[in-house]
């Protein structure tokens, strides 16, 4: 006799599908800073390479409306730290996470023109 669940559990342990959490994980550390493997600085570049500049009222917007929506935006060292409240926001700062990175450590710690940034 045919069993529908017996035949669901074989199928779903031959073809693991992958979490979404592990696929925007992996997005985020390509975009990390602290990245050490090849690919991802390389994925980096180009996707530094290919994004203009913001100004800087355009960052500040976007980061006061992620932090309204309820995100947490950190930066430590040279790595920006992000904490979404829902992952369609790593859409939003995807492409400007350098451009964000930058603004915060240069405003974070109440210096706008950079001085207390690190080398």
């Amino acid at each position: 006799m045919f069993r529908l669940n017996d035949a669901v559990r074989r199928y779903q342990a031959q073809h693991p599908t992958r979490p979404a959490l592990r696929c925007v994980a992996t997005s985020v550390a390509a975009m990390s800073p602290a990245s050490t493997a090849a690919p991802p600085q390389l994925v980096a570049a180009v996707a530094v390479v290919a994004t203009p500049d913001l100004e800087p009222d355009v960052v500040s917007l976007l980061i006061q409306q992620l932090r309204e929506d309820g995100a947490q935006l950190q930066q430590k060292k040279n790595a920006l730290l992000i904490r979404p409240s829902h992952w369609q926001q790593m859409d939003k700062i995807g492409p400007h996470w350098k451009a964000v990175l930058r603004f915060l450590q240069d405003h974070e710690n109440g210096d706008a023109n950079g001085i207390g940034r690190p080398a």
